[in-house]
């Protein structure tokens, strides 16, 4: 909900290089969510961007892979996680 309201967005690294190494805090996700390639969240280089620096949606992710995506956050911000 900061995202919201702050002039200020958190964002993870995307790539299309998905043959990286398969790390808990990956998330892959195919192109059918609007990216040019199936591609990876890198959910260990997570960032703080102003938002006048973003140009353009590009996709949504459903429900099922924003609970993976909050999941592979708390591993890689060090807090214990429920299997």
């Amino acid at each position: 909900i900061g995202n919201k309201y702050s002039p200020t967005v958190i964002a993870a690294a995307v790539t299309s290089k998905i043959n990286k190494a398969k790390l808990p805090t990956h998330i892959e996700l195919p192109s059918a969510y609007g990216l040019a390639k199936d591609s990876v969240i890198l959910l260990e280089q997570i960032r703080t961007l102003d938002k006048r620096r973003l140009k353009e949606r590009i996709g949504e992710l459903p429900p099922a892979t924003m609970l993976r995506v909050n999941r592979a956050i708390l591993i890689s911000l060090g807090f214990p996680v429920n299997n």
